[in-house]
């Protein structure tokens, strides 16, 4: 008789079964729960639990086999042939400095320009108490990582900083060029990040399903204007969420015992 929940929560997703029991399967491989050498339960097995049909869960194991991660031998059963390969995952920069460490080691792929300057959008997604600029410069690249997709982020740019070092700024991560900018001194920088599901353009960049989760930073940067702040700088990236970590030290803000 088939698990009632693992079949509830195949029927709740539009995506083919076989694909979301590959992903189950990677994960308990990936997680330690189905280890190296280990022989997983029985195809019958597998297809009580989750009530689905041999030929599905024949195509879900196939896919593992395809990637390297089992194998399986004629009347011995199936077997894990090894771990999942993993991906480097990149601490999220919670500090200016970090994020200039971070832009450093990304290598820039152009994908749009706008011809002429832009406004910034009218929601930025993030509070934000500076002052906008009359024009900014819009960017969208991929960046890469040791060569494989990282994040898709849009730039805005204030016009006047962007006609200063236009090469720079469409060679490279913007916050490292911003950090070295001379004359310019940031003042205030936030981010936000969030969860949210990939677009087509973002999905197609990234080799992701559409609609598959992303983290989603939005970014901003102000310098000292006339009349205040101004904003210099407004970013919205998006990362596959297994290349995103948070690490924090919870005690961070405790005073040490004497």
């Amino acid at each position: 008789m088939a698990d009632t929940t693992s079949s509830e929560l195949l029927a709740r997703s539009r995506q083919p079964v076989y694909l979301q029991l590959a992903t189950i399967f990677r994960r308990q491989i990936e997680s330690g729960a189905w280890r190296e050498g280990e022989r997983i339960p029985s195809l019958e097995e597998l297809c009580r639990q989750y009530g689905v049909a041999r030929m599905t869960m024949h195509h879900a194991l196939s896919m593992l086999d395809e990637e390297g991660l089992v194998a399986r031998s004629r009347g011995r059963g199936t077997f894990v042939k090894a771990p999942c390969q993993s991906r480097r995952q990149v601490s999220l920069s919670t500090s200016w400095d970090e994020a200039v460490a971070v832009g450093a080691q990304l290598d820039t792929e152009a994908m749009v320009e706008s011809a002429g300057n832009v406004p910034l959008p009218a929601d930025l997604g993030i509070p934000c108490p500076g002052e906008r600029a009359a024009e900014y410069h819009f960017l969208r690249r991929l960046h890469r990582l040791e060569g494989r997709p990282f994040a898709v982020g849009e730039v805005y740019i204030e016009a006047g900083v962007f006609a200063r070092e236009p090469e720079a700024f469409r060679q490279g991560a913007s916050v490292p060029v911003l950090d070295r900018f001379p004359g310019l001194s940031v003042s205030t920088a936030r981010q936000r990040l969030s969860i949210v599901a990939a677009g087509a353009e973002s999905a197609a960049a990234l080799a992701l399903a559409v609609g598959a989760p992303v983290a989603e930073l939005r970014r901003f940067a102000c310098v000292p204007g006339e009349r205040g702040e101004l904003i210099v700088y407004y970013a919205r990236i998006e990362f596959p969420t297994d290349f995103v970590c948070l690490d924090f030290d919870l005690l961070a803000a405790r005073p040490c015992p004497a």
